[in-house]
Parts: C-alpha cells; sequence; structure tokens
C-alpha cells in the first residue's frame, strides 16, 4: 500500500513550499461557488431532457403517491426522494432545483479538493476541485439534477473513503480499526450513490482493482525493506511470506466493510420500497426494464459508439484531454524504464514512488468508471459525469506535471504550451458558455433574443408551454405561453388544492413528462412515460423506421389496460399525443384497446408536435361558453 505517512508529509512540505494556506483554500472555493453560480444561473430558466420525469415523479410523491407501484419511475429511489424532498421543503419551483444544484456542485468540489490533496497536494486539490466547476457545465444539460450527476458526490466521496482505507501500510490495532472504518463509511456512500444509478457499484470494482494492486505494492516494498535489515535469507524470506499472507487477509477484510456498508445503506431504500408494496414495480421498471435497455445495442455497436463518443467529449473538453495524455504517457515511461521495479525507491526516491503509485490509482478509477458508463449502451454527454472526478483529478494532476516540466525548457517553448493550454481552455468555455452569455443577455433586457428563440432547449419548452396553456384552457390557448411568466401557467392549478374533476387531469401519451410541470395539472395516469406501453425506449421511439419493442407482448397489453383502468378513474378532459406525431405505428389509436377508449375524444388540432384530444362531452360545453362569450 502507499505510504501515507510520507506522502502526507511531502504533501505538506510542497504546500509549504506552494504558500497554501487555509485562507488560500477558503478564498479559491469562494471563487469556486461564484463560478458555479455565474455558469449555472443563466441556464436556470429551462427544462432539459428527463428533467419533466424528475419533477413529476417528486410532486407526485408529495401527493401521497407510492413509488413504482402507482409512479412509474425506472430509476433508483434516491433521486424521487430528494426531488420530494426538496419541494416539501422549499416548494416544487425549477430555480428550487438549479440552486440546490449549484451548493451540490460546490460540495463535490470539496471532495474532489480533498482527494487531490491527499493523494498529491493541495494545489492539484484545489485545480481539480475548480476544474469540476467548469467542465460539469459543458452541455447545457448537465445543467439539470440527474442521476448521474447525483450520483457523483457519494461517488467520489466514496471513492475517496476506500482509498484512504487502503493507503496505510501500517498493521497495528489502532490503524486497522482506522482503515476499517473508512471501508465500511466508504462502502455505505457507494450503496448510496448505487441507489442514485446503479453504475456506482463501478466503485466497488475499482476497490478491488486498487486493494490488488496495494498487496503487490506492498510485497514489493516489504521484500525491498528485508534485503536491507536481514541477513539471513531464510529469516527474510519467512517474514515476507508472513507479511504478504496479512495483508491478503487485510484487504479481503477491507473489501468484506466495505461491501457490507454497501449493503447497508441499501436496506432503508428496499424497506420503503416493500413497505409501500412497490417491489414488483420496482423490480420490473428498474432492473428488468434496465436490463433490457443496456442489451438493446449490439456489442458492436456499443464498443463503436464508446469509441466515438468518448472521442468526441474529450476533444470539446481538451483541458482534461491533456491532462489524461500526460498522464498516460507519463505512468508508461516509467513502467517501460523500470520494468518490474517501476514503482521502487530503489529506481526512484519516494515521493516519485508515491506520485506514480497515485497516478496509477487515478488511471484505475478512470477505467472503471468508463466502464460504469459504457453500462447502459448509451453515451450521451450527462453519463461522462461519472469519469468526470477521476478527468478532473487526473487533468489537475496532468497540467501541473506539464507546467512543472516546462521548467527546464526553453522560454520560446513555455510560451507555446502554456498557449495551447489556454486556448483549449478557452474554447471548451466560448463553445458551451457562449449560450450563457446569451441566455444572459436576454434576462437583463426582458426579450427573448432570435438566437435564443431557436435554441434548441428554448423551442422544446416553448412548445410544451404551448400545449400547457391550451390544456389549462387559457383564454388565446397556444398563444397564451409567450405572455405567461415561467411557472405562471401552473397557477390556480389542482397542486395547490383538492382536484375536483376531470380539469384537473390530464394525459401526455409519449415521453414529454415536462407538460405535467409546466401546466400544473394532475398525470391521468402511473404511466410517465409510454415505455412499459409499448416496450419501445424513449430514445429510439420517434424513428419509425429503426425501432424494436424489448418486452413481449403479453407484458405491455398488461400495462395497456392498467392505463385504460387509469384513465377511466380520471376521465381526463385532454389527453396528449406527442408520440403519435412522429411515429404513426406507435400513436395512441395504434392500439385495438386504446382506440376504443379515445372514441370518446376527438383530435382538435395540432398544436407544434403534439396532437391534443378533448373529451367530446367536454368539447360542446368549452363550445357552449364561447358563444355565450360572443353573445
Amino acid at each position: 500500500m502507499m505510504n501515507v505517512g510520507l506522502a502526507d508529509q511531502q504533501n505538506v512540505t510542497t504546500d509549504e513550499r506552494d504558500r497554501v494556506t487555509r485562507a488560500t483554500v477558503l478564498k479559491v472555493f469562494a471563487i469556486i461557488a461564484v463560478v458555479s453560480l455565474v455558469l449555472r444561473i443563466a441556464f436556470a430558466g429551462h427544462l432539459y431532457e428527463d428533467d419533466g420525469l424528475w419533477f413529476t415523479v417528486g410532486e407526485e410523491m408529495l401527493r401521497g403517491k407510492a413509488l413504482y407501484s402507482e409512479i412509474y419511475f425506472d430509476k433508483p429511489p434516491v433521486l424521487a426522494i430528494v426531488y420530494a424532498l426538496l419541494f416539501w421543503i422549499f416548494g416544487a419551483h425549477i430555480l428550487t432545483i438549479r440552486l440546490f444544484t449549484i451548493a451540490y456542485s460546490v460540495a463535490i468540489s470539496g471532495v474532489l479538493y480533498l482527494f487531490g490533496s491527499r493523494l498529491y497536494n493541495k494545489r492539484i486539490g484545489l485545480l481539480a476541485a475548480a476544474m469540476f466547476a467548469v467542465f460539469s457545465t459543458t452541455y447545457p444539460h448537465l445543467q439539470m439534477l440527474s442521476t448521474d450527476f447525483l450520483m457523483v458526490l457519494p461517488y467520489s466521496a466514496g471513492a475517496y473513503l476506500l482509498v484512504r482505507s487502503g493507503m496505510d501500510a501500517s498493521d497495528s490495532s489502532r490503524s486497522r480499526l482506522s482503515k476499517g472504518r473508512l471501508a465500511l463509511a466508504g462502502g455505505v456512500l457507494v450503496g448510496l450513490a448505487f441507489q442514485v444509478n446503479p453504475k456506482a457499484i463501478f466503485n466497488l470494482v475499482f476497490f478491488a482493482a486498487f486493494l490488488f494492486a496495494s498487496r503487490i505494492w506492498n510485497v514489493a516494498d516489504s521484500k525491498r525493506s528485508a534485503k536491507t535489515t536481514t541477513a539471513q535469507p531464510t529469516a527474510m524470506s519467512l517474514e515476507a511470506v508472513s507479511k504478504e499472507s496479512r495483508w491478503t487477509f487485510a484487504g479481503l477484510r477491507l473489501f468484506a466493510l466495505a461491501a457490507a456498508g454497501f449493503l447497508f445503506s441499501s436496506l432503508p431504500f428496499l424497506a420503503y420500497v416493500a413497505a409501500t408494496r412497490s417491489l414488483s414495480a420496482y423490480w420490473t421498471y428498474v432492473w428488468d426494464w434496465g436490463a433490457r435497455y443496456g442489451r438493446y445495442y449490439s456489442a458492436g455497436k456499443i464498443a463503436e459508439s464508446a469509441l466515438n463518443s468518448g472521442a468526441n467529449y474529450l476533444a470539446l473538453n481538451d483541458t482534461l484531454l491533456i491532462g489524461l495524455g500526460f498522464l498516460v504517457v507519463t505512468v508508461a515511461r516509467r513502467m517501460r524504464r523500470g520494468g518490474a521495479s517501476a514503482d521502487q525507491p530503489a529506481v526512484a526516491g519516494p515521493r516519485a514512488v508515491n506520485t506514480f503509485r497515485a497516478d496509477v490509482l487515478l488511471l484505475m478509477w478512470f477505467a472503471m468508471s468508463s466502464a460504469g458508463v459504457m453500462l447502459g449502451g448509451r453515451f450521451y454527454a450527462h453519463y461522462f459525469l461519472q469519469t468526470l472526478p477521476s478527468l478532473c483529478l487526473i487533468g489537475a494532476r496532468g497540467v501541473t506535471g506539464i507546467l512543472t516540466s516546462l521548467k527546464a525548457q526553453s522560454e520560446s517553448f513555455r510560451r507555446v504550451i502554456i498557449a495551447v493550454l489556454v486556448i483549449g481552455f478557452t474554447f471548451t468555455l466560448v463553445r458551451f458558455h457562449g449560450r450563457g452569455v446569451l441566455l444572459a443577455i436576454d434576462w437583463a433586457r426582458g426579450t427573448t433574443s432570435r438566437l435564443n428563440a431557436t435554441w434548441y432547449h428554448n423551442i422544446r419548452d416553448h412548445e410544451e408551454r404551448m400545449v400547457a396553456a391550451v390544456v389549462r384552457d387559457l383564454p388565446d390557448e397556444a398563444d397564451a405561453a409567450d405572455r405567461f411568466g415561467l411557472e405562471a401557467i401552473r397557477a390556480g392549478g389542482p397542486r395547490l388544492r383538492t382536484p375536483d374533476g376531470p380539469s384537473d387531469y390530464v394525459f401526455v401519451w409519449g415521453y414529454r413528462p415536462e407538460i405535467y410541470f409546466w401546466s400544473g395539472l394532475l398525470p391521468a395516469s402511473r404511466f410517465l412515460s409510454t415505455q412499459p406501453l409499448t416496450g419501445v425506449p424513449a430514445d429510439v421511439h420517434y424513428f419509425a423506421d429503426d425501432y424494436r419493442s424489448v418486452l413481449d407482448g403479453s407484458s405491455t397489453a398488461l400495462a395497456r389496460e392498467q392505463l385504460i383502468r387509469d384513465l377511466q378513474e380520471t376521465r381526463p378532459k385532454y389527453i396528449v399525443d406527442e408520440l403519435g406525431m412522429f411515429n404513426g405505428d406507435l400513436s395512441i389509436n395504434s392500439y385495438p384497446e386504446l382506440k376504443e377508449f379515445m372514441a370518446d375524444y376527438k383530435a382538435t388540432g395540432a398544436v407544434a408536435r403534439f396532437m391534443i384530444y378533448c373529451r367530446r362531452d367536454l368539447l360542446k360545453k368549452n363550445l357552449r361558453r364561447l358563444r355565450e362569450r360572443e353573445q
């Protein structure tokens, strides 16, 4: 294992030389908090992909609905519980989530600071913390509080504690107790992260790999030490075997404690699911569906997408790519020059040994996190948040390593390399935060410019708000969306009072649950997505010529029967078909049992990319009221 005492001593020496005081740390984190606010707040007036699901599930839980059995949700329970708690304390507002996300981002930066300080020094820790504040905002939908982002804090903190538990090579009873507590706490945090996003399980895989590497390092250190302190070869051999056996047992003990912590932190959430009689739905929506979703594409296509999307992500965040490249080259050169002795003090000094081992550890964490990203078979930008903590630590180590190595180079060469780093970082900022500047200018002016009006996320929000205005029966219907404030359409809705009729409910066929939030109306069914109703994943069901169901026909038929029972109970005034506007084969009227139910509804016309249906009996009442107003 890494010599933690020596590592701490070298870190203190480095920090004293670099004058990284507590006051400096506080000042840097004040800047990080401001940067996080500036880079995120301009995007706070929008909903992004999947936001509607998180918001609606949180509001439905506050209404007393049981997760899974009474609300469709295909993720583990922690995200839904967090949204429900935030809405309960601060109210169901977009700003509630955005401000919490900013504070949460700063907390993640704090963990990365501790991690970097432990592995290297405070300077690298601070740089890693600052990098996360910037690179966690480099795509618009990274602004949302998703399962991927919520996972990052316990995922990073868990890895930090697990690494700390394996860093100390001493074998005293006090040390064993401390390491055991760290492993147990780390396992608890990984278990919590797992209940946010199952991909967090790869932290335990990383810990196992780290313990295996630590055992190799311990054995090598012991042999080197024995050669210098023991004259008798036999005694040296017996002592080495004894220590190797103890380290093997110690590693297994630490992993067992981490696994126990993992299971322990999962129990309260499983107890909640069992208490609400939702185990069957939980298994079906989260685990069965998740496994089928992950197997949708072939292994070859997943590998191809991983390479393409991974290369694209790193190219657009080129500072992280430069740091990763530096670290890979550094470790490879060290291993090529040192061979089997690459990490031994006989070949290099103790400080270089600990730095090398820390470098290897971070590359291992990045590799395991990358494997987690591949688990779902998709590579949307927010999935890469799992790799971002390790990439920020790698980037900070790489940039400081590059700057240190430049001291021995000519001044002209130093200028060229520094210019490359600055240009690369500026490119990322301009590429992704030019939109933030435009949004801030529009906010100050109180208008929406043409550049922002044609922005993808603004178009999505505007279309959804148009539909929300229609289903709320606002004057001028769809045009009313432009006159009302961000959440004004929700005013007077059933979220703030007892529901009293069909007009308080709406059902959306497809996957645009944002309409539930914008309108303030209640979902007329537990199904907030058509995935269990059609068996087709939401990211492919829009493509009429390239999709397939991952569920058997009997399963989807049972789900549609439940949908009809839900709709017969609530009898919503409006039903919105989003999916049918893209894929006629999957429209709400393409299923015989639903078509029969829809006979009581009349299509009133398309609003943007949505078809609106109104109950025939209530539509006649609307027409009568309009005639009375005209008279």
